[in-house]
């Protein structure tokens, strides 16, 4: 009996111990959190003269995602001459963006993409440079 006791106490803990280390799906980057995400576009170094921006966002990514589909996208709006929107309630994690819109400048479309992580939860703002083809 006291065998049986020892090897289920034994087996409890092991149990205990796999359940504790393994990630939960809270874990991994994606909506849940309090962090709040403003991006900005940016041509060549200038804000101004950006139109029609799109910002597309993959949770979990470093890279391009492989299928091509994003998980979430915002239109932009003109705030102070600049192309921006803002992603919010995101968990720590690494995340992918890319954008798109139009260089009235040169009256040519844009188009950019990079990674970002969000290592504390709170507002922050990442500048998301694009270019023509």
């Amino acid at each position: 009996m006291r065998t049986a006791l020892i090897a289920l106490s034994s087996f409890g803990f092991i149990v205990l111990a796999a359940i504790g280390c393994s990630k939960s799906s809270n874990d991994h980057a994606g909506k849940g959190g309090n962090a709040t995400l403003t991006v900005q576009l940016e041509h060549h170094a200038v804000a101004r003269n950006l139109t029609k921006g799109i910002v597309y966002i993959k949770y979990d990514a470093t890279d391009v995602p492989a299928n091509g589909i994003y998980d979430d996208s915002a239109t932009c709006t003109s705030l102070d001459t600049m192309q921006k929107t803002v992603f919010t309630n995101l968990k720590n994690g690494n995340y992918f963006l890319y954008a798109t819109g139009t260089d009235t400048s040169i009256y040519k479309p844009v188009k950019g993409g990079g990674a970002y992580t969000i290592t504390q939860q709170g507002p922050q703002t990442y500048t998301l440079a694009v270019s023509e083809d």
